[in-house]
């Protein structure tokens, strides 16, 4: 649903100043409620400490709401009240007026940031002005994401309500928010007052609209009331419970004051409890509650990501503002699209939507169009301001993208974030928020022990924590650690869902070189030079040479040829990822079986090797690995493990692999059939039956002697896997080019495709896969289909036959 540029408000807060002592013996009374139409619903929203009175006792029902209190009030009713008025404001770009009073704006900001109101129109808000009917029809409509579905209003004076705001307030009428006057006229311009807002807040409870906090405010029947105890017995979501009520509980039925003995059994009452656990409130409703509880509906917009079958179906949805969750389908769901209902087949992965969720199941699906007609670019988000954004596309280049160039309204964009911005000419017509990681780039100013500040595109210094278990990778996606990148050097940050940086890259703009350094496996001196090492972390990698390699040992040059297997070497690398320089490092490297292991102050380790024993310091940082997997200092077993040491030039061991541990390997032929590196897990094929293994904290892949990333792999290649303990700790890639693959035809582009499998991350991989000279293109009815109008099944599954790496056939099967 779009948003509304009027920033309006929403349900408001009635007051910020603590809760008043009670009236008539309750704390949730006031002398100018009682014995009023407006009394329940004032008492309903104090109780659930949505309110609070002027002081003395007074709440002040006939003066109207403001604009702020609106804002407010909506985020208490949305169940957001300690978040919103403890809001960082972190994001910026709100562009508050001097005037504006501070003590609500970080719920101002809050709202803004939930998409409940536009950010652009902060500015705009004048907080002593009070809010109209309109523009509460249009705030709830917005922020519930509601929809008028066709709803026509018929008010007398229809023709005083904007045009643009009409399908909002229809919605507002259709769903029960608001309604007419009783000349059947609207009265848009009219003011709401703090008993109306009351009313309108308790009724959306009752129908299941919101729900401001369910273990404490909810709907149930009643199995049992206890007069003489002050106690009642209720059922909600298939359990009973007990209640004590407060001496001065509230009880009312049909709107006025009412007594316990007056509820009976299998009635339904709203409850509201006290911090205690007691009943504060309690109301008879005519609302049914099948459940046992509120049945609350909540509006989302956002990417759908796939539909999976089983005992019931299951939609993949990500929000723009959230994560990744699959909700289920209700057996009625409502499908539509530009008015038109359609079916499951409509909800492919990709598709823009609109959803619905009622009771925890999706029960509306309002498909929207994916991205608008133009020329696509991509990109991801450097800053937001009040007027205007900035993005990095995917080539490097950078754009101001001004809201006066935007045919429409604002997503609610977060830096770093991942979009599809479509324009034609100048005109931006459409920006989609993408389902993949959050991307800081810019030049370091400064790299810590916990975190890296970099200077952003737009000159502003960010400092980025670092996640547990984060990477540093150089250009070419190798590991390097963090102390081989230096100021200046130009990163791309991906981030986590907290926002920390989860894996650091070298980008074109980096200094020259970088280092790396490793034990020698191999020394070719033969052709073009080239030296195979195994990095720090146990994965082997080869680097080229230049021609006039310079290489040292003690300060001394010799030759490249004089370095034997078994050195420990660092490798000054180019932008080429070249060698330029080797440093043959004064390392001594032993092996021996363990006799002692000291964890206790300074840490040790002593080793026995033909019938000697030596005992070396060990470093704080030191790396310990058995085979591809990563172990602390502790796990290493004395007088079992037979281990090699590296031992620097402070005598201290810096890295310790386990050669000789008691877990058994073996070795096994497959074909890989799913990935998911989110739970890292590998489903493999061998000989006809399929089973899924964990993944080795740090598994090694190799194809062709050169080590692979995990999201490299192609799922559908044929292995040879390694398994340890229940792990896979090494997988080795047979054959990726004669094989048989499935996944999402995603891009269609002249002489290639790319394909994007599913493997267990946010955004899946993509692969590139050109076509073959002669090749075969087929839908799902075994048509013919022409390469040119290849591209009208994109999002499509397809299953693809390749030869010698290349599309030999193509079929799609959705």
């Amino acid at each position: 649903m779009l948003r509304i540029k009027l920033c309006l408000l929403v349900t408001l807060v009635l007051s910020l100043a603590t809760f008043t002592s009670a009236w008539a013996a309750s704390p949730y009374l006031f002398r100018d409620t009682s014995g009023k139409w407006w009394e329940q619903s004032v008492a309903e929203c104090s109780a659930a400490e949505l309110v609070g009175g002027r002081g003395n006792g007074i709440f002040a029902p006939k003066d109207s709401v403001t604009q702020v209190e609106a804002i407010i009030f909506l985020n208490r009713a949305l169940g957001h009240r300690t978040e919103a008025d403890n809001y960082s404001m972190s994001q910026g770009g709100y562009n508050f007026p001097a005037t504006f009073p501070a003590w609500a704006q970080r719920n101002v900001a809050f709202a803004a940031d939930k998409g409940y109101i536009s950010k652009a129109g902060i500015p705009s808000i004048q907080p002593k002005k009070a809010a109209t009917r309109a523009e509460i029809a249009v705030l709830f409509a917005n922020a519930l994401k509601l929809s008028a579905d066709g709803y026509q209003l018929n008010f007398k004076d229809n023709a005083a309500i904007p045009a643009n705001l009409q399908t909002y307030i229809a919605a507002a009428v259709k769903h029960g928010i608001m309604a007419g006057r009783t000349d059947n006229t609207f009265d848009p311009n009219a003011n709401v007052t703090r008993a109306e807002m009351a009313a309108i807040i308790a009724r959306l409870v009752e129908n299941g609209k919101i729900n401001p906090n369910p273990n404490k405010y909810f709907i149930a029947r009643l199995s049992a009331v206890d007069v003489a105890g002050k106690k009642i017995t209720v059922a909600r979501g298939g359990q009973t419970l007990t209640l004590s009520l407060q001496n001065e509980a509230l009880l009312y039925r049909a709107g006025k004051s009412s007594l316990l003995n007056a509820f009976k059994a299998s009635e339904n009452v709203k409850v509201i409890l006290d911090s205690t656990g007691k009943v504060a409130y309690m109301a008879y409703t005519a609302a049914s509650t099948p459940s046992g509880s509120v049945s609350v509906t909540t509006g989302y917009t956002g990417t759908i990501r796939g539909l999976l079958s089983g005992s019931q179906w299951m939609l993949s949805f990500q929000p723009d503002a959230g994560s990744l969750t699959s909700f289920p389908l209700s057996g009625t769901v409502k499908i539509t699209q530009n008015g038109l209902t359609r079916d499951l087949t409509a909800l492919t992965s990709g598709a823009r939507a609109e959803i619905k969720v009622t009771g925890g199941s999706v029960s509306e699906i309002n498909l929207l169009s994916n991205v608008p007609t133009g020329n696509e670019r991509r990109g991801y988000v450097v800053n937001m301001y009040l007027d205007y954004f900035t993005v990095r596309y995917d080539d490097g280049t950078s754009e101001e993208i001004n809201k006066s160039n935007v045919s429409g309204t604002f997503y609610q964009l977060s830096r770093g974030q991942r979009i599809s911005l479509t324009k034609v000419g100048n005109i931006v017509t459409g920006i989609v928020p993408l389902n993949e990681p959050k991307k800081l780039f810019g030049e370091v100013v400064s790299v810590g022990s916990s975190s890296i500040t970099i200077e952003d595109g737009d000159g502003y210094e960010r400092i980025v924590d670092l996640a547990s278990g984060y990477r540093v990778k150089d250009k070419d996606g190798d590991s390097i650690n963090l102390d081989d990148i230096d100021k200046e050097d130009s990163v791309a940050i991906e981030l986590n869902t907290q926002d920390k940086a989860i894996t650091i890259q070298l980008t074109d703009g980096s200094s020259s070189s970088s280092v790396m350094e490793g034990e020698v496996l191999e020394v070719d001196a033969s052709g073009s030079w080239s030296i195979k090492i195994e990095k720090i972390d146990g994965t082997e990698k080869t680097y080229d040479l230049e021609d006039d390699v310079d290489v040292y040992e003690d300060g001394d040059s010799i030759d490249f040829d004089d370095i034997r297997k078994g050195d420990y070497v660092k490798l000054k690398l180019n932008s080429s990822n070249d060698v330029t320089r080797i440093d043959v490092m004064d390392y001594e490297i032993v092996e021996g079986e363990v006799t002692d292991v000291d964890t206790s102050g300074d840490w040790s380790i002593t080793i026995e090797d033909d019938g000697r024993e030596k005992t070396y310091d060990v470093s704080d940082d030191v790396y310990v690995y058995e085979g591809s997997r990563s172990r602390d200092f502790d796990d290493i077993e004395e007088d079992k493990d037979y281990v090699k040491l590296i031992i620097n030039d402070n005598d201290e061991v810096i890295k310790i692999s386990i050669l000789d541990g008691s877990s058994s390997d073996d070795t096994y032929d497959g074909i890989i059939t799913g990935l998911d590196l989110d739970d890292d897990e590998v489903t493999i094929k061998v000989d006809g039956r399929t089973k899924t293994y964990d993944l080795a904290n740090n598994v090694k892949v190799i194809k062709d002697d050169e080590d692979l990333d995990l999201d490299e792999i192609l799922i559908g290649s044929e292995v040879e896997f390694e398994v340890d303990d229940g792990e896979v700790v090494e997988i080795e890639i047979t054959d990726d080019e004669d094989v048989t693959v499935e996944g999402e035809l995603y891009d269609v582009k002249s002489g290639y495709i790319y394909l994007e499998q599913d493997n267990g991350t946010s955004s899946g991989v993509r692969h590139k896969l050109y076509f073959a000279s002669s090749v075969s293109l087929k839908d799902k009815n075994n048509r013919t289909i022409d390469e040119d109008d290849l591209d009208d099944y994109e999002g499509k599954e397809v299953t693809i036959q390749l030869d010698n790496g290349k599309i030999k056939s193509l079929k799609v099967t959705e």
